[in-house]
């Protein structure tokens, strides 16, 4: 912690800006016939509805050893939160409490290593793991973006990434995050099987020497790095969203499985999830990986999401969110953590008020960890 306000004091007034921040969010304005959001997936699949008529889909390997922080019953009550300031994060955490009725056992963040052009030291990393433990008793959730969080914006190179020379930044991070001591989820560049960031190989945006070969070489890389340098603490969750796109062989719905690390590198494996996908498409993820727990990495409703759920009509953002709890609590035996993403107003649970009475009831679940 040396000097860490110093050397963060111009940076973090670098916000990572609410709802810029993902760069899924659509603006509450856009028209319907805005451009999809980025993380719809745009390949209609009917494989999608294949476990449709079943009530629960099964862990297949139920006696498998338990996960680094996974609980056997029970599934942590998760929310994102922006953690660039100590006063920022106390406010909106305050407001989340007072909203969803119930203080969240895991909090997660994002971090980058570049914002809006800035480059952002690794040392960041131990400032908001300070400001996530500023709440006793919370697992830190952080998603690492290798680039920088705004598309166009600067990224690392993966030939540099396996070549070695971004090797000090990761044993840094790997330090930081052993110092630490307590447990936390750590996930590597989320969202990889679409084509809105940089480390995708279907990336729509300046070129890259990115492709999902070097994705999977990249993260086992950091991976070793981190159990090298004593981080053993850290489990690594890997994020794709729960829709993409076509890849090579894949349709949306499976286009993930060409950047899965492999199982030696992978304790968690989570789901980016908005109301634009339809709630079976948690299926397929569940099944193809039912000796991890699973993490609905981000989640929550926002406008206008809803215009390219499918089928249609669309069911409305309050019954979204009721079926998603009613998955996540049913539907899934190893479903072990969720995090709303409590970014900004478009996603605020409050910016549909019928939502706020659905998340009150459903969070205070007993199958769900609170604080």
């Amino acid at each position: 912690m040396k000097n860490l306000s110093a050397r963060l004091g111009s940076l973090l007034a670098v916000s990572l800006v609410a709802l810029s921040l993902c760069p899924g969010i659509i603006a509450a304005d856009a028209p319907p016939a805005a451009p999809k959001p980025f993380d719809h997936g745009d390949d209609p699949n009917v494989e999608l509805f294949q476990y449709k008529d079943k009530k629960v889909v099964p862990d297949s390997n139920v006696q498998r050893p338990l996960a680094k922080l996974e609980l056997k019953d029970k599934i942590y009550h998760g929310v994102l939160l922006n953690t660039d300031t100590q006063a920022l994060f106390d406010a909106r955490y305050k407001q989340y409490v007072e909203v969803a009725g119930a203080k969240p056992s895991m909090i997660g963040c994002f971090a980058s290593r570049w914002s809006v052009g800035t480059e952002i030291p690794a040392e960041s990393l131990r400032h908001r793991l300070k400001v996530i433990d500023s709440i006793p008793n919370v697992v830190p959730f952080i998603k690492l973006y290798t680039g920088d969080w705004k598309p166009g914006g600067p990224f690392m190179k993966a030939d540099d990434i396996l070549a070695g020379k971004e090797d000090a930044y990761f044993i840094e991070l790997a330090e930081i995050s052993r110092d630490f001591k307590k447990p936390f989820l750590f996930s590597i560049n989320h969202e990889m099987n679409g084509d809105w960031f940089f480390f995708s190989e279907l990336y729509k945006g300046q070129p890259t020497d990115w492709t999902a070969e070097k994705y999977k070489e990249v993260w086992r890389r950091i991976h070793r790095i981190f159990r090298e340098h004593g981080a053993t603490n850290v489990a690594f969750a890997w994020c794709p969203g729960a829709m993409g796109r076509k890849f090579g062989k894949y349709d949306a719905t499976n286009g993930y499985k060409a950047y899965y690390p492999g199982d030696e590198y992978v304790d968690w494996v989570g789901a980016s999830f908005y109301n634009d996908v339809n709630h079976y498409a948690l299926d397929n993820l569940a099944m193809t990986y039912p000796n991890k727990p699973i993490v609905l990495a981000e989640w929550g409703t926002e406008p206008p999401r809803g215009a390219w759920y499918l089928p249609k009509p669309y069911p409305g953002d309050a019954e979204h969110m009721r079926r998603t709890f009613d998955f996540c609590l049913h539907r899934y035996p190893n479903m072990k953590a969720i995090t709303y993403f409590y970014w900004g107003k478009d996603v605020d649970i409050e910016r549909v008020p019928e939502q706020v009475e659905i998340y009150r009831r459903e969070i205070v679940n007993p199958k769900f960890l609170n604080n």
